[in-house]
């Protein structure tokens, strides 16, 4: 009995390739055939709803907008340009001026933060600048003090896509240990 179904399954697939194979034969389903007439507008049918299976794209709403890209940071440096120590940029000795510059495509504003190095120290983050107007770049001048330092500068770039970030440690040495 079960050999019975089993063909009867093997047979109906063919039969329908078959027929599938030789609808193929011609024009496209849509097209008419030579001997046709014009054919007729179609009906207006009621959009068919369905729900993908978990694991399948749905197909794109036609009336929805694709989201904003995302902002990213392509480069973020300062001028002048900090040497590098131990993966941290080292400030002049002294106090200064250290204009801080990022690009950031599709953003609407950039934050510069800082941040003392640690664990759990995210809520002592200070804004140290913040530019809204990308149009001249992203830039901010940041006046330090002459005092001991070490932390965490952060750029962080927010537009209607999203929010991108990156981080670099800065270092300002201690005044009384300088020669």
């Amino acid at each position: 009995m079960r050999l019975v179904r089993i063909l009867l399954v093997v047979l109906a697939v063919v039969a329908v390739g078959l027929a599938g194979w030789a609808l193929g034969a011609r024009d496209s389903y849509n097209a008419p055939a030579v001997d046709d007439p014009a054919p007729a507008a179609p009906a207006a049918a009621a959009p068919a709803v369905t729900t993908p299976a978990p694991g399948d794209q749905a197909t794109p709403d036609p009336t929805t907008r694709p989201a904003p890209p995302r902002p990213r940071i392509v480069g973020f440096g300062s001028e002048p340009v900090l040497p590098r120590e131990g993966g941290f940029w080292k400030l002049p000795a002294g106090t200064g001026i250290l204009t801080l510059v990022t690009d950031a495509p599709n953003a609407t504003k950039v934050e510069f933060l800082l941040t003392p190095t640690g664990t759990d120290v995210g809520d002592l983050a200070v804004r140290i600048g913040q530019d809204t107007n990308g149009r001249d770049g992203w830039l901010v001048n940041w006046r330090y003090r002459d005092e001991p330092l070490l932390g965490h500068l952060t750029v962080r770039a927010t537009g209607p896509g999203g929010t991108a970030q990156e981080v670099v440690g800065i270092y300002h040495p201690d005044p009384a240990e300088q020669p």
